[in-house]
């Protein structure tokens, strides 16, 4: 087989693990107002020489770094408890963080010029963050905040010639270069905001529509399952008819070919009866999803049990990796649908290759590979795609099946592929299709008993 990389299957991060998306995105808003203004002010200061009150901007720099260092321990501690659930709870508390965020940016505006200074644009960034988390009513009233104290920095402030600014191209290049740099460092700020944000939506829209795509396949195994448990139904009255008329004509026929017929008829029968109960399994195996653990040696003796009973013609190879060795010591938990997508398969095989079906069992790190193969001579290469993509009529089998068991199997996050091979067996080359099942481990439970 053709080494390839197995995919990477992990098992999802409960919230309660995490740092919440809303904290992550405060404390790199805090972050970047904290260094934005202590550049900003030092710039001010030593290269323009503006002799601002620096007790007082200490102590709201001071302020907005101590709001830094507590949001940091309040992330920390928030990875071992639950998120707030209640709405109205989480959008006062994000209002009133926000509303200091800018009392903070407030306070430092008033001692630099006010609405002069182009820092006064800071304001907008806690209404971005708002417009994020808040529910339209909290962000209008953080919005009317905003304009309030846009207003109240308007009137008053400390003038910027009470800062002994030497010359008027002094303040020119004051406003200027400060308005270059906190447009320059909002662009790069909304560009490193919006981007993480919209690839958390894609990223949301995929997880949603791989659950809309699940429940359409559930849906649509549940109708299939009610459709051959109505089918089984009203074959099962003809058949035990027959059955009965069968008994009659053994007593009536005496003649050697007739009974040659006879004994054409029961046998044809029996395989109606098969068909007939194998049809009805696999109906109760999708109606009934529960699961239950079952040691490995045991679900592949029963595998092989049930495959002889659908084939009784073929024989069905089974390979071990040693890594599952002894398969006594291994135990999984599935469903009765897990037997039914790999019934499906090897059905499908045996009919184009009767005279060989292999599977294979393997085990990599987190992956469990299942590998059906067959000598049929494959399919065509434009096809391969397209097995088990929807019912088909035209492609290796009739498609129905494969069609389920990639289904069953997605629902397990697994994958199932396709690909044709050539085989070397006997001094000749036999082509048939080979069927790749990588399973993430965890969600089949697969574990040594050993080890519990």
């Amino acid at each position: 087989m053709d080494s390839q990389p197995l995919p990477t299957f992990t098992e999802n991060t409960t919230a309660s693990k995490q740092i919440p998306t809303e904290l992550k995105y405060y404390i790199s808003l805090l972050s970047f107002l904290s260094i934005l203004w202590l550049v900003t002010l030092t710039w001010f200061y030593l290269n323009l020489k503006m002799h601002f009150s620096l007790p007082v901007v200490s102590l709201w720099l001071g302020l907005m770094l101590l709001t830094l260092g507590i949001s940091h321990i309040w992330a920390y501690r928030r990875k071992n408890r639950s998120r707030q659930q209640n709405p109205i709870a989480f959008n006062r508390l994000w209002f009133g963080l926000l509303t200091w965020i800018m009392l903070l940016n407030t306070g430092l505006l008033y001692e630099t010029g006010g609405t002069i200074n182009p820092l006064v644009h800071l304001l907008l960034l806690p209404l971005a963050l708002g417009m994020l988390i808040l529910s339209p009513r909290f962000f209008m009233s953080l919005a009317m905040v905003s304009a309030a104290l846009y207003l109240l920095l308007s009137s008053y402030y400390v003038p910027i010639m009470s800062m002994k600014v030497n010359s008027l191209q002094a303040f020119f290049a004051w406003h200027l270069h400060g308005s270059m740099l906190v447009f320059m460092l909002l662009v790069l700020f909304l560009a490193l905001f919006i981007l993480p944000l919209k690839h958390r939506l894609e990223k949301q829209k995929a997880i949603l529509e791989h659950h809309r795509n699940l429940a359409l396949q559930n849906e649509y195994l549940l109708s299939v399952a009610g459709l051959a448990s109505a089918s089984a139904h009203q074959l099962s009255t003809p058949l035990n008819t027959l059955s009965l008329i069968e008994e009659l004509l053994k007593n009536e026929v005496d003649s050697e070919a007739g009974r040659d017929y006879l004994n054409i008829f029961s046998e044809q029968l029996q395989v109606c009866n098969k068909a007939l109960q194998t049809l009805r399994n696999r109906a109760d195996y999708t109606h009934h999803a529960k699961q239950r653990s079952i040691l490995l040696s045991e679900f592949l003796s029963d595998l092989n049990q049930e495959f002889a009973l659908i084939q009784p013609q073929s024989s069905l190879q089974i390979h071990i990796d040693p890594q599952l060795q002894p398969t006594e010591s291994f135990e999984l938990k599935v469903d009765e649908s897990f037997k039914l997508a790999l019934m499906n398969l090897l059905d499908n095989a045996a009919r184009y290759s009767p005279d060989f079906i292999g599977i294979a069992w393997s085990r990599n790190d987190n992956v469990l590979q299942i590998t059906i193969q067959d000598h049929g001579g494959g399919v065509e290469e434009t096809q391969l795609n397209e097995l088990g993509q929807q019912p088909c009529n035209e492609c290796h089998g009739l498609g129905m099946g494969v069609f389920l068991s990639r289904m069953i199997i997605q629902r397990m996050n697994g994958h199932l592929n396709f690909r044709n091979r050539t085989f070397n067996d006997a001094d000749k080359n036999e082509t048939g299709l080979e069927v790749e099942i990588l399973l993430p481990v965890h969600r089949l439970n697969l574990k040594e008993i050993a080890d519990e």
